[in-house]
This record gives C-alpha cells, structure tokens and sequence, in this order.
C-alpha cells in the first residue's frame, strides 16, 4: 500500500489540496466548503451516500469540471483517472487503447511499444490480449485495459472514480488487489471514490466522509493498513466496528436520487 502514514505534519509533501471549493449546477449548490487534502504517496479514499457529490469533486479536482468556487493546488506532476466504465475506444485493439493514451501525454512514437509492454505485465494482460477488441474482452480485461492506459503515462497521481462498482464481488476483489500491488509502496498518490467502506479500507491510508448533501467533508479516519495482519479478516472487523461505533459512518449507505453523483 501507500506510505500508512498516521498524519500529515509540517514537513509533509502535498500532492492535492482542495480549499473551500463549491460547486453548483443550474443554481443549485451540490458542493460547498470542500477542505482535503492528500500528501505524496498517500491515497484517500471518499467515502459517502449515493448522490451526495463524491464523483463531481473528483472531476473537479481532476480538471475535469471547473469549481465555481475555492482553490485547487495540484502538487503532483501527471494524473490520470480511472472510471466507472471502462470506455474504452471500440474500433481501437487493447494495444491501441493505451496507445492512444500515450499519444495523447505527447510520448514520442519510439517509446509507445516498450510502454505499452511495460504496462501491459504490470496488469496481468497477455500479448494475445493486447490483440484483442473491446468487444472480445471479458469486464474484468476491459478494465485492467482502462487501469494499463492510466498507468502507461506514467502518472503520479490517480483520480479512482468507482472504477470496480459494476464488477461481480470475486472480479472486484481481483482488481483491488492490482491496485495495491501498483501503489505499493508509496509509488503513487491517488483519490478513491467508493461507497463501499471495506473497498475503502481494503485500499487507502485515510477515509473522508463527504456530507451527504456535498456540504464539506464532515471528517477523516486513518485506516491501519500498515498493520502487520492488515488483512481481509482485520478489514472486515475493522469495518463493522466503525459502521457500529463511529458516527462518521452513520449515513454513508443512505441514498438521495435527487442528488447529483
């Protein structure tokens, strides 16, 4: 995993900080005085109920939207950012996908190949796969394409926007477990969207509650990952302790359809 920092003192290096930052579509406030920040090698992991903004501030943060108020400083040097959906190109092979990619980042032609083979072991993807079209890959390989077309810019800094959620629960765990191994060791500095507070713990150094209505993140919780015996059985009481004992947690399952994701 990152870094398993406890806190982040004076001297700690800032890879995303957001300020006060809002947001409102067609005049209604869906974000308001969102304070975070995440230090370099660290993920965070958001956590809150369906509909309260947790993906609109990742957009945000990720220059993918604009905020209509507050500050971002993005300390990082390269992001990239993994969705929900795959989305990948469909006239374009596995290889083609992350070429793509990396011709959008400006890497020259003459290191794409070595890139793309770099990225593609680090994900578990054969070269058959990489010949492969969207439409001849499994959900699971239509992801570890999205996660290789991340990585292959070389980013140091990942926005996870609920990449799993529409996996069954054996794929979903698979994929966890890929992004362990790749932010292992504090290689990368990343923020998790999820509603899922056993992916949360399962992957992050720190867990924000978003309010349910986008008004502020309500409060923080370091997560024991660096624990020797940080593992399945540890995250699993861990979380049914904090569901059953800590009121931060006390309405991230509620949902309001009215809300914007």
């Amino acid at each position: 995993m990152a870094s398993g920092r406890t806190a982040m003192g004076d001297k700690t290096v800032i890879a995303l900080n957001l300020k006060g930052v809002g947001h409102a579509y067609l005049g209604r406030t869906v974000l308001d005085g969102i304070d975070l920040a995440i230090a370099e090698g660290e993920i965070v992991a958001l956590v809150g109920p369906s509909g309260c903004g947790k993906s609109t501030l990742a957009h945000i943060a990720a220059d993918l939207i604009e905020a209509r108020a507050g500050r971002i400083d993005r300390g990082y040097r390269r992001h990239a950012m993994i969705f929900q959906e795959p989305s990948l190109l469909p006239w374009a092979t596995a290889e083609g996908n992350v070429a793509f990619s990396l011709k959008l980042a400006g890497v020259p032609r003459r290191e794409r190949a070595g890139r793309i083979v770099e990225t593609a072991e680090r994900v578990s993807l054969l070269p058959e796969d990489l010949k492969k079209f969207p439409v001849e890959l499994s959900g699971g390989m239509k992801q570890r394409v999205a996660i290789a077309r991340a990585l292959a810019v070389r980013p140091d800094f990942v926005y996870f926007d609920e990449p799993f959620t529409a996996l069954d629960v054996a794929l979903r765990r698979r994929m966890q477990d890929l992004v362990k191994e790749t932010c292992a060791g504090g290689q990368l500095s990343g923020l998790f969207i999820t509603h899922d507070l056993q992916e949360a713990a399962r992957l992050a150094d720190r867990i924000a509650v978003l309010d349910s209505h986008g008004k502020g993140v309500l409060g923080v919780r370091i997560v024991p990952s660096a624990r020797p015996g940080w593992d399945d059985t540890a995250v699993f009481d861990w979380v049914q302790s904090a569901l059953k004992h800590d009121p931060l947690f006390r309405h991230i399952h509620d949902v309001d359809e009215r809300q914007i994701a």
